[in-house]
């Protein structure tokens, strides 16, 4: 309990190990837990002001051992809160790519010593503040007494006498080359300091980060600004289509279903000679055989178009009746090849979708499409 109350003082000071485990730890848990509540969008918000507030926290003992301006808590702290919240809302694998940032800004304060030398034996598990945390010392100092433990001899007393001798004499020698190897240790625990005032006496070093944070930026944001504006740019396309192109009936005759995949939740896709997704399933019997037709504008209005959870709809060109027998009824949503990269994204990343008034669960979907080499290429991560 006090090791928990000790991760969130404000008062405290963190050496670098400390820190580093901290964060390290924050940035891993992290990326377990977002990736396994994929589909609760509340429990990952939670998670992300939950990790938030205790990286803030160690960056603010951090700098109150280092001695360092307040300002940077706001560097490592807002930076990860907001590249959490941009995993959590993309839903996109390549988005956790940016937790490089937040993980720089943190690495930046590893580079500062310590400026509680005075109370260096002080630390426990890397820790001053006025959390007790006495009970792990007494542990640590019980493994060290342990190492000295005075065995039993025929000698007696006199043999004690000679092992506290030899001890102190041990001591005495250990403080003695502890003075001489400070200027060592003193340099070992500035190498991050070093390191840092190098960088920052080098222009070029500093230019590769920042490019190499730029590019990483534009690589995974680029592909999910694109997806997220395709619907729009679809719906332009095809309400553009001149009105003497064939209507829904003949456009869907012409239609050859391919590529039949089964997805977990009772629907199956297939993609049209033009790479258009087509999406099926089992309906109540209706007495049409088209619902919607994008063609004639009429039809059945919630078969308009595909919504999701998250994200902009996408529209259908049609919805039509086919049926096998007196108790099978088939609905296929058919779409604009345009759409294809869009929908495919959705359907893998998306927790859930409605069609014609049916509501579709998407769990386990972005498995079932990356292992098809039909629609894998269109799943981006």
């Amino acid at each position: 309990m006090q090791l928990l109350k000790s991760l969130f003082c404000l008062q405290g000071f963190d050496n670098r190990i400390r820190f580093f485990s901290i964060c390290s730890a924050i940035y891993i848990i992290f990326i377990m837990l977002a990736s396994a509540f994929t589909d609760k969008l509340i429990v990952s918000v939670v998670i992300c002001a939950l990790f938030s507030v205790a990286l803030g926290l160690t960056t603010l003992r951090r700098l109150q051992d280092a001695k360092l301006n307040k300002s940077w808590l706001f560097a490592s702290s807002l930076s990860f809160a907001l590249t959490a919240l941009i995993i959590i809302f993309s839903q996109q694998h390549s988005s956790y790519y940016l937790l490089v940032i937040p993980a720089l800004c943190s690495a930046a304060l590893l580079t500062y010593p310590s400026k509680q030398s005075a109370k260096k034996n002080n630390y426990t598990l890397g820790y001053i503040g006025p959390v007790d945390m006495s009970e792990y010392q007494e542990v640590a100092h019980q493994g060290k007494s342990a190492k000295f433990r005075i065995e039993p001899s025929i000698a007696g007393e006199s043999t004690i006498n000679l092992d506290l001798q030899q001890q102190g004499a041990q001591q005495a020698y250990a403080v003695g080359n502890s003075q001489q190897t400070s200027p060592l240790d003193s340099n070992q625990a500035d190498i991050g300091e070093l390191i840092r005032l190098k960088l920052l006496g080098n222009k070029k070093a500093q230019l590769a980060i920042i490019a190499i944070v730029i590019l990483t930026l534009a690589a995974i944001l680029t592909p999910w600004l694109l997806a997220s504006f395709s619907g729009n740019d679809s719906g332009e396309v095809e309400m553009s289509t001149p009105p003497q192109m064939t209507t829904s009936t003949s456009a869907n005759s012409t239609i050859v279903r391919e590529h039949p995949l089964v997805m977990p939740d009772n629907f199956s896709l297939y993609l049209s000679q033009h790479q258009g997704v087509v999406i099926n399933w089992q309906a109540d019997e209706v007495s049409s055989d088209v619902l919607w037709s994008q063609f004639s504008a009429q039809g059945d209005e919630s078969c308009q178009q595909i919504s999701f959870d998250k994200g902009k709809p996408i529209r259908t060109l049609s919805v039509n009746v086919e049926r096998k027998d007196a108790a099978n009824t088939d609905y296929f949503a058919s779409f604009s090849p345009l759409d294809s990269q869009a929908l495919i994204q959705a359907l893998a990343f998306r927790g859930k979708f409605s069609l014609c008034g049916y509501d579709f669960s998407l769990k386990g979907s972005q498995s079932a499409l990356g292992k098809n080499e039909n629609y894998a290429h269109w799943v981006n991560y």
